[in-house]
């Protein structure tokens, strides 16, 4: 039968042969429908995914309910970040033959990708029921739990697996990740050696083991992991990133590092965008930025139309695609989301592609708010961009710009007709397919529009909006009124923490010698960390008597310990964006220096749009002169606590309709004036 010959030329691993033997079958045989299954499977091994597709519902067609069949279509569908799509199918093929653990895998994976991570987990716990050796089963369950905030729990069913394979490199790699994840950094570090003792060319152990390595400050060892992975895999982008991240103190030596890595391999595009997103945290000029992102924009743009045509029906729906690496617990929580949940539902049918490396419970409320969710994790970039096309959207916004895990070489392609740039990123992103960057009058003034790339659009008075958090517990009285002293601080992350920062702390500091300055933040956990921003303190004179580390927690209790604040003193040259908001929220002054670039101006514009501009320095020395007045009122900086919520809350900052409004009105005015109905 051909259908045999098929089957066995495919197994001997001669696909042309079995491809053509397969072809050869006509459609009134009754073994077309597993012929056409065949034929999928073989275009899914090379790629193919759309004729894939094809192939399984011509065979689906011709047999219809056929588990084997709905199997391999899902596969495919799932190929093509499809989830939602893909889920069905296996699911209609698990009730068909609900005893089959690699139906019940594949749709347990399917599940874990549309963002049902419960559901998933107890589909992959079935399929080790069914068959208690099914190590994929096992690592997949394993990422679920992690991705679920059960990290112990990934670890204990990894070493779970490696009873029954003991010598699998892959199984022990994972288990390194789960335990890395959970803050188990010795038993992460010997899960990853002995990877590469199984396996000594796995190149991602070894990247992974250069990440621990770095993390427990151990540099010199975490650079020969790093060179020993991309040594193995000369293309192996963590690696280099690894690399290029050992140095991340905010200053021009770590630029130059960067800029160092980069030269080993000039094509990487991660590796310049940690370059680019360096750059922001020193000094270097705002003509110098500009630079780099144009050089970005010469290495990596692509020449050519959109990948379809703008249709130009007058005020028909729009679809409107969102790339990003940060659907989960994020800054883009409180400003991106409120802004999607509150969308035109006319105007508007909305994909989510997300490339969320580490999905959390809070991107769930991301897929929930968008008509259509992707998960593109796995995704090439040109597969990402055929599925943008045939979803045909229209609008496709990036939201990571140069951060981790974006996609901009999917814009580069131009996978659709307007592409806006919006979100968390600071600056241009350097590319000429994107036509529009949304700001506004503060960040990005018109007098710098020659920055930019792209065409700035002012659409609202601040370029975000912020939605509180349900949870934000209540404002509280002054700090100096229990301390006797003064407590100024900062809740920004690490990496904005440099010598500017530090010099203009502690000209404050100086100026009120009985203060105290709290940092908090979870990477001071890190001793290596605390002693370096004491040391930019010790050569300003501020000693390390006056400092208070804390590490950060849960969000609820991140934002209570507002409570041990007076003052806010803002970054620089980056200034905090959402620890703004939340110092705001929680009542605490936040004073600002307003910068020259879109990154320096956060706070200066969230304070002039959040009710409270009378903070905002335009020197260093009307900076200290703010902090001495406030410092001098004790019982007014308690009093005016609730005023500075009250005030905040009822603010264009805070006003999440009349900000969707402004939006989605931007989105459909510039469609219109760029794609006009003939």
């Amino acid at each position: 039968m051909n259908l045999d010959r098929a089957i066995a030329c495919y197994e001997a691993g001669d696909k042309d042969a079995a491809r053509l033997a397969a072809l050869a079958i006509p459609a009134k045989n009754s073994d077309y429908a597993g012929a056409r299954n065949l034929l999928a499977v073989i275009a899914q091994d090379q790629g193919q995914q759309v004729e894939a597709e094809a192939y399984a519902r011509e065979a689906i067609a011709a047999a219809p309910g056929h588990p084997l069949y709905l199997n391999t279509l899902g596969n495919g569908l799932l190929a093509q970040g499809r989830s939602e799509e893909a889920v069905a199918a296996m699911a209609e093929a698990h009730a068909a033959l609900p005893d089959q653990p690699d139906i019940l895998f594949n749709l347990a994976n399917a599940q874990r990708q549309a963002g049902y991570l419960e559901t998933a987990a107890g589909s992959f716990r079935r399929a080790i029921a069914l068959r208690p050796n099914h190590i994929g089963a096992y690592n997949n369950l394993a990422v679920v739990l992690k991705a679920l905030g059960d990290v112990e729990a990934a670890a204990a069913v990894l070493i779970e697996a490696v009873a029954y394979a003991p010598g699998s490199a892959e199984l022990r790699f994972n288990l390194g990740n789960a335990l890395q994840a959970a803050g188990r950094r010795d038993a992460a570090e010997a899960a990853y050696r002995k990877a590469v003792e199984l396996a000594p060319g796995h190149a991602e152990a070894h990247a992974n083991l250069g990440v621990v390595l770095a993390e427990a400050g151990r540099k010199d060892a975490a650079r020969d992991a790093f060179r020993k992975a991309i040594a193995l895999n000369p293309d192996l982008v963590p690696a280099y990133v690894g690399l290029a991240d050992l140095v991340d103190d905010g200053t021009m030596d770590a630029v130059a590092h960067r800029r160092a890595v980069l030269a080993l391999n000039p094509k990487l595009a991660p590796v310049r965008s940690s370059l680019l997103m360096c750059m922001h945290y020193t000094n270097v000029s705002r003509e110098e930025l500009l630079a780099e992102h144009r050089a970005f924009g010469l290495a990596h743009n692509k020449t050519g139309a959109p990948a379809f045509a703008a249709t130009h029906t007058a005020g028909r729906r729009l679809k409107l695609g969102i790339v990003s690496g940060d659907f989960r617990f994020h800054a883009m929580l409180f400003f991106a989301l409120p802004v999607l949940q509150a969308r035109p539902h006319d105007d508007f049918e909305i994909f989510c592609y997300s490339n969320t490396v580490r999905p959390d419970e809070h991107t769930q409320d991301f897929r929930a708010a968008a008509d259509h969710w992707r998960d593109v994790r796995g995704l090439s970039n040109d597969a990402l961009t055929n599925l943008i096309v045939r979803d045909r959207i229209d609008i496709l916004i990036d939201l990571s710009g140069h951060a981790p895990h974006n996609r901009l070489l999917v814009f580069a392609a131009r996978a659709a007709p307007l592409q806006v740039a919006w979100g968390d990123y600071v600056n241009t992103r350097g590319l000429a397919a994107i036509d529009v960057l949304l700001g506004d009058t503060y960040h990005t003034p018109p007098e710098d529009d020659a920055l930019y790339i792209e065409n700035v659009v002012r659409f609202a008075p601040d370029y975000v909006c912020y939605r509180p958090p349900a949870y934000a517990p209540g404002v509280t009285a002054a700090p100096v009124l229990r301390n006797g002293y003064v407590t100024f601080g900062t809740f920004s992350e690490v990496t904005k923490i440099g010598p500017e920062a530090v010099s203009h702390w502690a000209a404050v500091l100086k100026a009120i010698p009985t203060s105290r300055f709290l940092l908090n933040g979870y990477l001071f956990k890190d001793e290596t960390r605390r002693a370096h921003i004491a040391a930019l303190f010790a050569n300003e004179g501020i000693g390390a008597e006056r400092l208070i580390f804390r590490t950060g927690g849960p969000h609820p209790e991140f934002l209570a310990q507002y409570a041990d604040v007076d003052v806010i003193l803002d970054t620089a040259p980056y200034s905090g964006g959402l620890t703004t908001c939340e110092a705001l929220l929680m009542g605490v002054p936040v004073l600002t220096i307003a910068g020259d670039r879109f990154c320096g101006r956060h706070a200066a514009a969230h304070l002039v749009n959040g009710g409270s501009p009378q903070w905002v320095a335009s020197s260093l020395e009307e900076f200290v002169g703010k902090a001495q007045v406030l410092a001098g009122d004790p019982p007014g900086l308690s009093a005016h606590r609730p005023e500075t919520r009250a005030r905040f809350l009822v603010s264009p900052l805070c006003d999440v309709p009349k900000f969707a409004e402004n939006f989605y009105g931007a989105l459909r005015a510039t469609w219109d004036s760029r794609f006009p109905p003939s």
